[in-house]
C-alpha cells in the first residue's frame, strides 16, 4: 500500500476510534511532536496511543484531510487537516518501511 493510502486509512481509524487498526500503521518508535501553545514530544507507539485516547475522550470530534502534499519519494507528507469545530492543523508525517517513524503537528486554530 502506498504511504499515500496508509495515510488516509490511518486518519479514517482515527476518526473511527479504531485504536487497534490505527495502531497497525506506526512505527514501535514513532515520535510525535505537537506544536501548541507549547511543544510536547511523545515517543513510542504505547505512549502515542494513550495521549490520542486520552484526547479523544468523551469526544464525538472527526476531521477531515483538507489537502496534501507528498515528497517525490512518498516517504514525507504534509496534510492539513480542518475538525468538525473548524480547527486546523499542519501535520508532516515521515514514513520508513511502509509505517509512520515521525509526526510533527503544528496547531494553526
Amino acid at each position: 500500500m502506498a504511504n499515500k493510502d496508509s495515510l488516509l486509512s490511518f486518519f479514517e481509524a482515527e476518526n473511527r476510534r479504531d485504536w487497534s487498526t490505527y495502531r497497525k500503521f506506526l512505527s514501535p518508535d514513532v515520535i510525535w511532536v505537537l506544536y501548541s501553545r507549547e511543544s510536547k514530544t511523545t515517543v513510542g507507539i504505547d505512549a502515542y496511543l494513550a495521549a490520542m485516547t486520552e484526547a479523544y475522550q468523551g469526544s464525538d470530534n472527526t476531521f477531515v484531510c483538507e489537502s496534501l502534499y507528498q515528497s517525490g519519494d512518498e516517504n514525507r507528507i504534509v496534510t492539513i487537516l480542518r475538525n468538525n469545530l473548524g480547527e486546523r492543523s499542519c501535520d508532516v508525517f515521515e514514513f520508513s518501511n511502509g509505517l509512520i517513524v515521525k509526526e510533527y503537528e503544528f496547531i494553526l486554530a
